[in-house]
């Protein structure tokens, strides 16, 4: 009577066992179906982005009021002044040498008082001087820009 006793609770705790591990298996397996799901949403998602890049955009009014817009979404392959126009107001003109910001956000014609973009150089740690028309510059990704309202 003593070993059929044992055997039954040996076998009822096995049972136990077994029942607790389908159990954290089933758990686990509908875990990773969740998270397999996810992360091919997350793919199709990131797709989408292929043809964008992310840029930062400094607008320095000269006055001390300073306007980023961090992480502006542009097409790949835009130029600086269309992704200006994508964040603010710009009023320009076209000439022989490529467009000349004249207002951003209504702000402009001062005398001897211009828009000049730079570009942040992160090995020197310093803003260098745009080289062509804002037109002409192809952003890429993570770039950082400024517009600055500069007096002469």
């Amino acid at each position: 009577m003593a070993q059929k006793n044992i055997f039954t609770w040996t076998s009822l705790g096995f049972l136990c066992v077994l029942i607790l591990a389908m159990s954290f298996g089933a758990y686990y397996y509908t875990e990773y179906i969740k998270y397999q799901q996810l992360y091919s949403k997350t793919l199709r998602e990131l797709q989408k982005y292929d043809r964008y890049v992310f840029v930062n955009i400094l607008i320095d009014y000269g006055n001390s009021t300073k306007e980023w817009h961090n992480n502006t979404l542009i097409v790949r392959g835009a130029d600086l002044l269309n992704a200006t126009r994508i964040v603010s107001e710009v009023n320009y003109t076209r000439g022989t040498y490529g467009a000349f910001v004249t207002h951003i956000n209504f702000v402009g014609g001062d005398p001897n008082t211009y828009w000049l973009w730079y570009s942040w150089n992160s090995t020197s740690s310093n803003w260098d001087f745009g080289p062509v028309a804002c037109d002409a510059h192809i952003l890429s990704e993570g770039e950082i820009v400024a517009w600055i309202y500069t007096k002469f």
